[in-house]
């Protein structure tokens, strides 16, 4: 499952900015939609993708058209994301997607059957754990904007409402 999911991530290596994993799986998508095998949408978005990510499903697509086993394919072609140039960490966002690609793709890859049932079922949950992360995100937010507008309003409905009320009583 993706850490940051719904978050674009900048690629250094070519300067651009990957994209959404849910823009990725609707181009596979479609891409199947329209007649295409799995080599060459991967190979199609990986051209529309760009960047090092791009490349990746390129060398995946190239592997497969060869005959290179599936994981074998995979592995070779996300080894590119291993380190990253400053830390030395894998870049978990792409290392991520290109898992969650592989296990949307293999039973498809393997059985022949079309790929686009499985992709929109991953692409519903990603959806759906994006709604949920807003809506987490959202709650918080409301209790941080509440809690310094209950701690303002709070004195002076004392100082303005009750004051008054209490000092009217006891006079």
């Amino acid at each position: 499952m993706l850490t940051d999911v719904g978050q674009c991530n900048h690629d250094d290596s070519a300067d651009t900015v990957l994209p959404q994993e849910s823009t990725i799986l609707a181009l596979l998508i479609a891409a199947v939609r329209q007649g295409s095998s799995i080599p060459r949408a991967l190979d199609a978005v990986g051209d529309a993708v760009g960047g090092s990510f791009g490349e990746g499903l390129r060398k995946v697509a190239t592997a497969l058209l060869r005959g290179v086993a599936w994981h074998d394919a995979w592995r070779s072609a996300g080894s590119e994301f291993v380190l990253d140039d400053d830390s030395g960490q894998v870049d978990g966002y792409e290392h991520a997607l290109f898992e969650l690609l592989e296990e949307s793709l293999e039973p498809s890859w393997r059985s022949g059957v079309s790929p686009v049932a499985r992709l929109e079922a991953t692409l519903e949950r990603i959806d759906a754990d994006e709604r949920a992360r807003i809506e987490q995100a959202a709650g918080k937010l409301s209790v941080r904007l509440l809690m310094p507008t209950g701690l303002c309003l709070l004195p002076a409905f004392i100082l303005i409402g009750v004051v008054p009320t209490v000092a009217s009583f006891m006079s």
